[in-house]
């Protein structure tokens, strides 16, 4: 007969020698070993040599409040330079027992993932980030008890399904399916910082009953074949509560540019109701918590 065995554990991230937020899920890091081929000289044979990269880590977590971990992912998105940060990936028990310490130097934010919101949706607001060490250390884990960050009682994660779009210049209550941006960024080849940083586009569905004046509009801005500055909007994504009036989180995208405008396939067989999509790149992008 099989057994069968179970790993839970609880998962944090440490920053600068300080213990920042448990997280849902953590990928540590590992390496990646390239072979090349290395001359000798002439009329020698080649040898076989290799490059050896270390592989990012990764994490996802519920957004319930700003913190370290949050304030750092958001350094990228915000524009500012880069923030190596030296750090540690914790694995405890359900004792609080530290099991595992990995450790790092010199790490970067390279990528950071909001989630699609969707109004059928029952799951949670998380957001994914990853980030690049300089160097790794896997230390011995010391198994002490540590107390880990407080998962806050009454302040709870958004609901993916429970958000308003405001800044539209038509009607946005009809949106019913956002796909947030998704931040990446290239590291410089000569010095430790940044050499691009993408901040992706945002994907708006909306219900066809919203088409007229959606395709109103979008006909405004291509007509003279280039979309001015006063065409560039500014969308405020309002994550609210469970009785929809209070502000829990607002994600700002700013100066967003118009890049396509799709209608679904219409079928004569088809029941469900058609939806109408707007993309638009995204110049600016910041969160706030609550409804300052």
């Amino acid at each position: 007969m099989a057994t069968r065995t179970t790993n839970a554990s609880r998962l944090a991230v440490e920053l600068a020698g300080t213990l920042a937020a448990q997280v849902n899920s953590l990928q540590l890091p590992g390496y990646r070993v390239e072979q090349v081929v290395v001359p000798t000289g002439p009329n020698a044979s080649a040898r076989l040599g290799a490059n050896v990269e270390i592989t990012p880590l990764d994490a996802t977590f519920a957004l319930t409040q700003s913190n370290a971990l949050t304030e750092w992912a958001l350094s990228l998105p915000r524009g500012r330079s880069a923030q190596p940060l030296d750090g540690a990936a914790l694995v405890f028990d359900f004792n609080n027992k530290l099991t595992r310490r990995v450790e790092w130097t010199q790490a970067l934010v390279t990528a950071l993932r909001l989630p699609e919101l969707d109004a059928a949706s029952k799951a949670t607001f998380s957001v994914g980030i990853t980030w690049l060490p300089s160097t790794v250390t896997y230390a011995k884990a010391s198994g002490a008890v540590v107390p880990l960050p407080p998962v806050s009682k009454t302040k709870k994660a958004p609901l993916l399904s429970n958000f308003r779009v405001l800044g539209l210049p038509f009607d946005g209550k009809l949106v019913t399916r956002i796909t947030l941006p998704a931040v990446t960024a290239t590291l410089a080849a000569q010095r430790p910082g940044y050499a691009q940083v993408d901040l992706g586009e945002v994907k708006l569905v909306m219900a066809a009953r919203s088409r007229d004046e959606a395709l109103a509009w979008v006909q405004k801005v291509v007509d003279d074949g280039q979309i001015a500055d006063h065409e560039y909007l500014n969308l405020n994504i309002e994550l609210l509560d469970a009785a929809l009036k209070n502000v829990l989180l607002t994600v700002q995208l700013s100066g967003c540019a118009l890049l396509g405008y799709e209608e679904s396939r219409l079928d004569s067989a088809q029941e469900a109701l058609g939806t109408v999509t707007l993309r638009f790149a995204v110049g600016k992008l910041d969160m706030l918590f609550g409804s300052d």
